[in-house]
């Protein structure tokens, strides 16, 4: 068949070139991956073929408790990255169960799809990066094959990505009973930091999914449910030029979830146990200065140092001088004393500042929103010692939690026009946040060759 194959390839080349085609070459690719898969195919179907011929009266039912009879040899149609193949397997009854199976599925990973293991996975890929209708269309672009619609491709990255949580659930689960080897970045001569940084984003939902929820506007609904973010990664030393932290490399890994901060902080807590954390010298949780990345850090990582991310420490500090501009005699040199002071993590001259100012006395309407703004500084002091956390070397921005809410929420989910449910986007973001975690292996296990 190969020799076959090749003579016809090599006469469909000759007769487009004889015939002037402008794309020559690519015509040329497309023949022979045809030809490479039609060979291909005729393999993969012998083996199945080979593997479903062996069928005995009895064997075991899938929970292994009862013996099963063969009732019949049943075919099915699997669409593989090759192309389309039926085979024909034994299909069993167990009559203790009162259900049938065909135990060949089961080892093929076929068990309740028409699609082999690497088709679906190259599904899902697709499906979790671009939207389904394109992933649809790379999908036939590159291989050829026709999945007859949109919603294949949907199906398979969420039932891929439901498989990616039960990977995740089970490691996080693992993780809370069972000790983890300690990590490469604990080194005697190192620093010995690992880091715990959270965060928050909002993903566009359907109606029914805000229902009874507010928007930040009052009196409007929400459009979003918060999707939270952890990010986990270690550092072992600084850039000896200029003396900035240096974060490990490869050692980023990340949770997403819609449920609660309780729910969450669990989940973080499997996370960081996980990855051996807990015998790292120095835990850091980062945040941006909200409450329940604090009630978490207190309660499930008590030993940490606790830093709010600069740049939205700037960021309220900006919010703070706007508001008193009209009070102000000079309100650059104003902005510049009060960051100086935040950069030594005075928040005390802070907070001693604006009592100078008088507000109640001379601008009573700015009193109230500008101790609100002063109580974000003094009640995070502790959090702010940014000269100190600059000295020892730590980071104090929130940045990779950040770009992972960009690239593993926003970018998927935020397009023109998408609304969710959590049902439909929860598979997609552990799709997602294993592949961000450079953990893809963890669901699809590299073959040994």
């Amino acid at each position: 068949m190969a020799a076959a194959e090749a003579r016809r390839l090599v006469l469909a080349t000759a007769e487009l070139a004889e015939h002037g085609e402008a794309s020559v070459l690519e015509a040329i690719e497309r023949a022979a991956q045809q030809s490479a898969a039609t060979i291909g195919l005729a393999a993969v179907a012998g083996i199945m073929d080979w593997a479903g011929q062996h069928s005995p009266a009895r064997m075991s039912c899938p929970d292994g408790e009862h013996a099963a009879r063969l009732v019949a040899r049943r075919t099915k149609t699997i669409r593989t990255l090759l192309g389309s193949v039926e085979i024909t397997r034994g299909y069993y009854h167990c009559g203790a169960c009162r259900a049938g199976f065909a135990p060949l599925d089961t080892r093929l990973g076929v068990q309740g799809t028409g699609l082999s293991p690497g088709l679906a996975r190259a599904c899902a890929l697709a499906g979790s990066e671009m939207p389904y209708a394109k992933g649809f269309e790379l999908i036939t672009a590159v291989t050829g094959l026709d999945l007859a619609s949109t919603s294949t491709l949907a199906r398979t990255t969420r039932a891929q990505g439901a498989r990616a949580r039960e990977v995740i659930d089970a490691e996080q689960n693992a993780a809370m009973t069972s000790p983890r080897p300690i990590p490469a970045a604990v080194d005697e001569a190192g620093m010995g930091l690992c880091y715990i940084v959270m965060d928050g984003t909002g993903a566009p939902m359907l109606p029914r999914e805000t229902t009874g929820r507010h928007g930040k506007t009052p009196g409007t609904r929400a459009g979003t449910r918060e999707v939270k973010i952890g990010c986990f990664f270690t550092q072992s030393g600084c850039d000896p030029l200029t003396g900035d932290p240096v974060q490990d490399p490869g050692t980023a890994s990340y949770i997403s979830t819609f449920e609660p901060a309780a729910g969450f902080g669990a989940q973080a807590k499997a996370e960081y146990l996980r990855r051996g954390f807990d015998q790292i010298r120095q835990p850091v949780v980062l945040g941006d200065g909200a409450k329940w990345i604090w009630n978490i850090a207190d309660q499930h990582f008590t030993t940490a140092t606790q830093i709010v991310d600069y740049f939205h420490a700037r960021e309220h500090l900006a919010d703070l001088t706007k508001l008193l501009t009209p009070v102000l005699t000079d309100p650059t040199t104003f902005t510049r004393d009060l960051i100086d002071q935040l950069d030594l993590g005075n928040t005390a001259a802070i907070a001693t500042a604006i009592d100078q100012l008088d507000l109640p006395a001379k601008a009573p309407d700015l009193a109230r929103p500008a101790a609100t703004e002063t109580g974000y500084f003094t009640s995070n002091h502790h959090r702010m010692q940014y000269a100190d956390f600059r000295a020892a070397g730590y980071y104090i921005g929130s940045g990779p939690v950040e770009s992972a809410c960009n690239t593993i929420v926003k970018q998927r989910s935020k397009r023109a026009g998408m609304h969710w449910t959590i049902a439909g986007l929860a598979p997609v973001l552990a799709l997602r946040t294993l592949h961000q975690s450079n953990r893809d292996q963890e669901l699809w296990p590299a073959t040994q060759t």
